[in-house]
């Protein structure tokens, strides 16, 4: 009988040394939600509708370039949108329109949050740089369930072409949403870093729904523009126009 508890004993010491003993226990919170997506960092889409020649805005505009600075654009791009008058095209006009209906409402300068996902804020008393950082930092906050990936900009000195695709990184069904492009340029006469000269309302792509690891991938084709030569920028963004605040759920720059 001690023999073959011997024998026993070092079966099982040869099969510990082996490493196939044993079962392999995940430690704490290991295999738990393996493969389920994350939230991506979320970037904040600030639009400022100004006019020129508004005493408000030129008090406020400085506040929010000085912000995009401090954030970068891995956190916050900001779009300056004439809402009317000087340097306005009908696509800003009409999307201040579509923020607020009401014409009695509208006033620059008025800014907004990721859609109306933040309540926005009218006039520059308000407009502080703390009460902008904390909407800011609110929104950042909040994550996305969308990721936005910018694969390429091809350009020559009359078309434009960026490629690249969003993915639904939560875990619910996101409906309703359209995938949306902004072009905006310096303007140093005006003192304006970041003025919105399109919006690709023509090309935006509407999507009834994206479930959860899907891809959508997107192409918008710029004409009439020299990207180089005119220094301009774009922000491609995912937005949810039938939402009560129609919401931006993401945002991505493009060089």
């Amino acid at each position: 009988m001690k023999k073959i508890f011997l024998i026993f004993l070092s079966l099982c010491f040869m099969i510990i040394l082996s490493g196939g003993c044993l079962p392999n226990v995940p430690g704490e919170g290991e295999g738990e939600g393996e493969g389920e997506p994350e939230s991506a960092p979320r970037v904040v889409m600030v639009e400022l509708f100004m006019a020129i020649g508004c005493g408000g805005c030129a008090i406020v505009e400085p506040r929010l370039e000085q912000l995009i600075e401090e954030y970068t654009l891995d956190q916050m791009i900001l779009v300056e949108e004439i809402a009317w008058g000087d340097y306005s095209i009908s696509e800003t006009q009409d999307r201040y329109k579509w923020y607020v209906p009401n014409k009695d409402d509208r006033g620059v300068p008025h800014i907004f949050f990721d859609g109306i996902n933040e309540p926005s804020i009218q006039g520059s008393s308000q407009a502080t740089v703390s009460n902008l950082r904390d909407k800011i930092d609110a929104e950042l906050a909040k994550g996305s369930k969308i990721l936005i990936d910018i694969e390429s900009r091809e350009s020559t000195s009359t078309t434009t072409i960026i490629d690249g695709y969003i993915q639904n990184v939560s875990d619910t069904v996101l409906s309703n949403l359209v995938i949306n492009g902004m072009l905006f340029k310096a303007l140093p006469g005006e003192n304006l870093k970041y003025l919105v000269v399109d919006i690709l309302e023509e090309q935006k792509i509407e999507l009834s729904s994206l479930v959860p690891e899907e891809i959508v991938e997107f192409t918008f084709t710029v004409e009439g523009f020299n990207w180089e030569g005119e220094g301009i920028h774009g922000a491609i963004f995912v937005q949810a126009p039938y939402g009560v605040t129609k919401e931006i759920l993401q945002s991505g720059y493009v060089d």
